[in-house]
């Protein structure tokens, strides 16, 4: 029986991790879910994620430390990541490229199927 692919999704919003859980495990992943930047890179370290998907704004820091930390991690430098945020700044975008976001979407201006298709492209 082949493994389904893990996504870890670091997000605040109980809504938003509602609604991607269903939508991705729908399409065959596993998800599991944090809330706090400060679990974020301990729980990839356990679960050790295909994808990661992270927020801006979290409950206890920002996401832009969680990408800093997983890029900087010899087991999970590689892991695709994709940042979906409410920050639209040209700034905020950049800055999170540059720390090693694989893909950024503003929640307000995407759909939830371009979400997927990204996972789908990315692992």
């Amino acid at each position: 029986m082949k493994t389904k692919k893990k996504i870890l999704i670091v997000e605040d919003d109980q809504f938003t991790i509602k609604l991607y859980t269903r939508l991705l495990t729908d399409v065959g992943y596993q998800i599991i879910s944090t809330p706090a930047a400060s679990e974020a890179l301990s729980l990839a370290k356990l679960e050790k994620p295909d994808l990661i998907i992270v927020d801006l704004m979290l409950l206890d820091g920002n996401g832009f430390d969680v990408i800093k930390q997983v890029r900087k991690d010899k087991t999970l430098g590689k892991v695709p990541i994709i940042t979906l945020s409410n920050l639209g700044q040209e700034t905020d975008i950049n800055e999170a490229i540059k720390k090693g976001s694989n893909k950024y979407f503003v929640k307000s201006n995407t759909r939830f199927e371009e979400v997927v298709e990204a996972v789908k492209k990315l692992i």
